[in-house]
């Protein structure tokens, strides 16, 4: 097969730079010079092919952006997926792998993993490059992949030259190329960008129903939620949090965790265990035991899952008009307190951590409160969690524990709420940019104007997800350019199939390829949420970030500016 001189790849890459992303074009570096090339090659004890000398002779890498490193996002060349190294960088790469991999040479067991004369000439984010093969041979000058755990593969490229050549033909005729994953050039602001091109996948398993079921034990003796107080407390209870809320009722209880009515019924503790949704593949609803005592309704949940009862999005709602207080235990001695009024956090006791920004000291609200141990020994590990206990029952005058936790309680399956989309920043509200080529034209539009935007951008990015295929969503979608659209009322259609997406997506054990779906689905639903109960200005970077059309920037440019 006829590939083309590297010369002539490099000589149509830079007019079609040149012509359509300028800014791209202004980010490669000169020649390297053919003394700098030979001193380098020298250095690593390697024949560079004639390929990666012309490579070097036409340009050497990228200039680094204002960041310090190059950027596609600042205009800086990439290759898709990978930034190409400049000579001192290869030479700096070259010299770190041989001295990694020194001690493996000759073991038959890491053959294909490294060699001396392989060269990395660019990287991608990970630790995953391109090599060139300086082995001598059939393959010299062949182009691999290195991927990291997995070693260096070839076959795709027999040399730089074709390579090159296939990054030319890919942008001059806008074909997608594959560099372990597939992208399409796109041009944004004078700007070559690659962007992945995902192929619409197939409708998604529901591993819903399976969640649904509950495990068959032979029950023990009947109990009540009144009977005398578990005197052993807390043997026998490893892994549970305990959530109380003054002055509700069992019903009400349920319904703010987001209990699922149909799954309503009374359980012994056993039956609640979901150990098992540990191992398979199935929605993870975790149950909920409710009781009431000495004017507290209390929920318990056990086992190894994030309890909803520590979560701050279902501790603000099962809070409101009320207090509430949130107890949780693990086995490896980890304790948190946390006291809520009105859907405010009031407080918050944590061995792991320290106290929240805004939140009072734990130390004041709850007086007695053990200081934590690092690495407490069992039985000190009891005492400090009786110690908290003792803490709370004098603060609020709940009891500790309730009674009648190993007996039969009324109980449900919880739909867990949509997570805050504030990505681990609650204390500063933290809401996702647009990014900040846009920025000035999100600022300087009308309100009107970014209502219309977000319906747009938000109605393409359901579906390319999927998550239009839902009438509850496609409903929502029509009223989102409108002043007064309403929010996703608790509860509702809306809220229940935002919160199933949501579930699905969490699946531990399910196909990765549906669990990639789900997942695009739910982060789908989570900017659906916010497109809705927030303003267009602040709910706009989050959808345009999830976009995955690679043509999206033009759209999204051109809806921002066109009258």
């Amino acid at each position: 097969m006829h590939v083309s001189p590297i010369e002539e790849s490099w000589r149509r890459i830079d007019s079609w730079l040149a012509a359509h992303a300028p800014r791209t074009f202004s980010s490669l570096r000169p020649p390297a010079s053919q003394a700098a090339i030979s001193a380098a090659a020298t250095e690593l004890g390697v024949e560079f092919p004639a390929d990666l000398i012309a490579y070097l002779r036409h340009h050497d890498g990228v200039s680094p952006g204002e960041r310090g490193y190059v950027s596609p996002e600042e205009g800086g060349f990439s290759f898709p997926g990978f930034e190409p190294y400049t000579l001192a960088q290869i030479l700096s790469s070259g010299r770190s792998q041989q001295e990694s991999w020194v001690r493996y040479e000759g073991d038959p067991l890491m053959e294909g993993f490294w060699h001396h004369d392989f060269v990395p000439f660019a990287r991608n984010i990970s630790a995953d490059g391109l090599v060139v093969d300086c082995r001598r041979g059939e393959s010299f000058g062949a182009v691999g992949r290195q991927r990291e755990a997995e070693g260096v593969s070839f076959g795709e490229w027999r040399s730089l030259a074709a390579f090159l050549e296939q990054i030319a033909d890919s942008l001059e005729g806008g074909t997608v190329m594959t560099v372990g994953l597939s992208y399409v050039p796109v041009v944004d602001d004078g700007m070559l960008l690659w962007e992945y091109a995902p192929e619409r996948p197939a409708e998604p398993r529901s591993l819903f129903d399976l969640g649904l079921v509950d495990p068959v034990i032979a029950a023990p003796g009947r109990t009540t939620s009144h009977a005398t107080l578990n005197q052993n407390w807390p043997s026998g209870y490893d892994n549970f949090c305990l959530t109380f809320a003054q002055d509700l009722d069992e019903t009400e209880l349920l319904r703010r965790f987001g209990a699922l009515p149909e799954t309503r019924r009374p359980r012994w503790r056993e039956e609640a265990a979901i150990l098992e949704q540990r191992q398979d593949a199935r929605v993870l609803l975790p149950v909920v035991r409710v009781g009431t005592h000495g004017g507290w309704a209390f929920g318990i949940e056990e086992g190894l899952h994030l309890f909803e009862g520590i979560r701050d999005e279902v501790l603000r709602r099962v809070s409101g008009g009320t207090r509430v207080v949130s107890l949780s235990y693990w086995d490896d001695g980890t304790i948190s307190v946390s006291l809520f009024d009105n859907g405010e956090l009031v407080t918050r006791y944590d061995t792991r951590s320290a106290v929240p920004h805004g939140a009072g000291d734990p130390f004041e609200v709850f007086p007695g409160l053990p200081t934590p141990v690092p690495e407490p020994t069992p039985e000190q590990r009891r005492e400090r969690l009786l110690a908290v206990c003792d803490a709370v029952v004098r603060r609020c005058g709940i009891p500790l524990p309730p009674p009648g936790l190993a007996g039969e309680l009324d109980s449900a399956r919880i739909l867990p709420l949509l997570p805050d989309n504030n990505f681990g920043y609650p204390e500063d509200n933290f809401k996702t940019p647009v990014p900040d080529r846009f920025a000035s034209l999100v600022d300087a539009a009308t309100p009107e104007r970014l209502r219309r935007v977000l319906a747009a951008q938000m109605s393409s990015l359901a579906a390319e997800t999927g998550l239009d295929t839902y009438a509850e969503v496609t409903a929502a979608l029509s009223l989102l350019s409108e002043e007064d659209h309403p929010g996703v009322a608790e509860d509702s259609a809306l809220d229940l199939r935002l919160r199933r997406v949501h579930a699905e997506a969490q699946v531990i054990f399910a196909e990765w390829k549906d669990r990639s779906v789900w997942q695009d689905r739910a982060m789908a639903a989570r900017a659906l949420a916010d497109a809705l109960n927030l303003s267009a200005r602040e709910s706009l970077g989050l959808v345009a970030g999830l976009r995955q059309d690679p043509h999206w920037r033009q759209d999204f440019r051109k809806q921002l500016t066109d009258d």
